[in-house]
């Protein structure tokens, strides 16, 4: 930009026949994956078909979420509930699944996975606590038994990978891929899988059951505490289900960067491929391109920080041909083209220096969108001017994306495009320019007039770091690209909270193009930021049920990832 410068995932469950797994594995082969992957899928479940087909369930209150996230979910916290599935005759295996406990009824309470379950009350199971604990269990006829228990930090809301592996009379318990616990029995030699609440609130995604133990995390350097200490500071993984790709730096995975995992990954393809990167910076320039979609990157540990992908070229950095310069779209470190992608816990980054050149142009986008249907799951986007460019293929088409609890920040204009795009409940953080007038701008939106919805900042908080100039940021201005009358911005800002340093008049005039012709509303936001002035629109009461994050996304498709 120039300006002057002031969700259907596929799911697959056991093979019922030697023919549906022989079509299930020849399906999996077009990954083209490495064969270092040697373990095979016993089963796997996303829930993406909106059904628990398969699964038996004992007490609380079981559902598929209706609201995107297509999860199975536990909402009930008032007694101990288990959802059960696989076969009687599975023997050594492990499984793993995502959990994130919503709500405990107290503080010892658990939520769990579960192996050689013989019965609703009869079965081994890894338990995450609200004490702060993770324990080894069993479960003999109602009446359990600690066989090993360890320390991990365990948050409400958080999404943690849990892995249980029995072989044997061995087993061994995993939190986001650190081994946590380990312990011998010999209670229990076969039975099926599962998941469970103990007077809490629980989802669970991505059940999958691989045919072997998971492998020995990797060695921990000279000097550092073991890994049952704190279970999620390892770099390791548990072992990836089935349609996934590994990026390790380290060479532990399928690829060492993340373009060639995305190069993996079949043209035109119709299931969703995750592609699992482990923590590092990976100084990179990143494209999915329109031909792959169903397309996760999904960072290995669930703290976005430990996993960065980024590169450091501005608008007015030289090509090393000689034949000009990158151009603000141009300067993307991560460019998403293809549709249905999703991202989770990871961070996407422009690093370029801004007091170390002196370009005439120095737009820096970390990430532009231009397919439809994508899914921001705790995502930081870093950068300073023109950070994140929501966009589409051309003015004529409507590209949706959604943003959920993310981090975004920058400073000139540094969300802007003609994207559809949905913020919600985000710290949208605008940096100091040391001006005690004028420190940036939030949003350039270039909307076509014919889309009724631009940008909705649904339940966010604008912050900036302490010392900058009050009243010093404005909510946005219209960008017309190359003069066009047609690009109307739109933009709200509703039920949000706003620092002190956003102007009580946060609207202005852009390129000759006043901000009163755009699109521009408030409604009932609070903080010391939101004073309402003859300066500031506000959206009429009557017209708010029009203006949802729902209704911004639904499109003609009926899309609501909304959760």
């Amino acid at each position: 930009m120039t300006q002057p410068h002031p969700h259907p995932r596929s799911r697959w469950r056991a093979a019922a026949t030697a023919a549906t797994g022989l079509a299930l594995a020849t399906a999996l082969a077009t990954l083209a994956f490495s064969p270092t992957a040697a373990a095979a899928t016993l089963y796997a479940d996303d829930f993406e078909d909106g059904n628990s087909a398969g699964w038996t369930s004992s007490g609380g209150g079981w559902t598929i979420a209706t609201d995107g996230s297509r999860v199975l979910r536990q909402s009930s916290t008032s007694a101990d509930a288990r959802a059960r599935t696989g076969t009687s005759s599975w023997r050594d295996y492990t499984v793993t699944a995502r959990v994130k406990p919503t709500a405990f009824n107290g503080s010892n309470r658990f939520t769990a996975v579960l192996a050689r379950a013989q019965s609703n009350t009869s079965y081994y199971y890894l338990a995450l606590r609200s004490n702060h604990t993770v324990e080894l269990k069993k479960l003999v006829g109602g009446s359990s038994t600690t066989l090993a228990t360890g320390a991990v930090t365990v948050t409400a809301g958080t999404w943690y990978t849990l892995a249980l592996s029995v072989s044997g009379t061995t087993l061994r318990g995993t939190v986001n891929g650190a081994t946590a616990l380990t312990a011998t029995d010999t209670q229990f030699a076969t039975g099926g899988i599962g998941v469970a609440t103990f007077y809490a609130a629980a989802s669970f995604d991505d059940v999958t059951v691989s045919d072997s133990a998971a492998p020995s995390p990797s060695a921990s350097p000279p000097g550092s505490p073991p890994p049952s200490s704190s279970p999620s500071a390892s770099p390791s993984a548990s072992p990836p289900p089935a349609g996934t790709i590994v990026v390790a730096k380290d060479g532990s995975g399928h690829h060492t960067t993340v373009q060639a995992a995305v190069d993996a990954v079949p043209a035109n393809n119709t299931r969703r491929v995750t592609i699992s990167i482990k923590p590092g910076t990976y100084r990179e320039l990143v494209t999915v391109p329109a031909n792959k979609p169903f397309v996760s990157f999904v960072g290995a540990t669930g703290n976005a920080a430990d996993v960065v992908i980024t590169y450091d070229n501005a608008s007015g950095t030289p090509k090393p041909d000689g034949s000009g310069t990158y151009g603000t779209t141009g300067s993307t470190s991560v460019m998403l083209e293809g549709n249905d992608f999703t991202a989770r816990d990871l961070t996407f980054a422009n690093s370029f220096d801004e007091a170390a050149h002196d370009y005439s142009a120095e737009q820096a986008v970390a990430v532009t969108t231009r397919g439809d249907r994508l899914v921001f799951d705790n995502v930081r986007i870093l950068g300073n001017q023109d950070t994140l460019q929501p966009s589409s293929p051309n003015a004529a088409t409507v590209s949706r994306a959604y943003y959920r609890d993310c981090y975004i920040e920058g400073d000139v204009d540094f969300i802007f495009g003609r994207g559809t795009a949905v913020f919600d409940r985000c710290e949208i953080r605008s940096l100091n320019r040391d001006s005690s007038s004028n420190n940036g701008y939030v949003t350039a939106a270039s909307t076509t007039i014919t889309n009724p919805y631009g940008y909705l900042f649904t339940r966010c908080t604008l912050t900036a770091p302490a010392g900058i100039a009050a009243q010093s940021v404005h909510l946005g201005r219209p960008w017309h690209p190359s003069g066009d009358v047609n690009a109307i911005a739109q933009v709200l800002f509703r039920d949000s909270a706003l620092g002190a340093h956003i102007k009580d008049a946060p609207w202005t005039d852009m390129s000759g193009f006043s901000w009163r012709d755009a699109r521009f509303t408030e409604y009932h936001n609070t903080g010391p930021g939101s004073t309402v002035t003859a300066d500031r629109p506000q959206l009429a009461d009557v017209d708010a049920p029009r203006f949802t994050a729902q209704a911004y996304l639904a499109g003609t498709d009926g899309w609501n990832p909304v959760g």
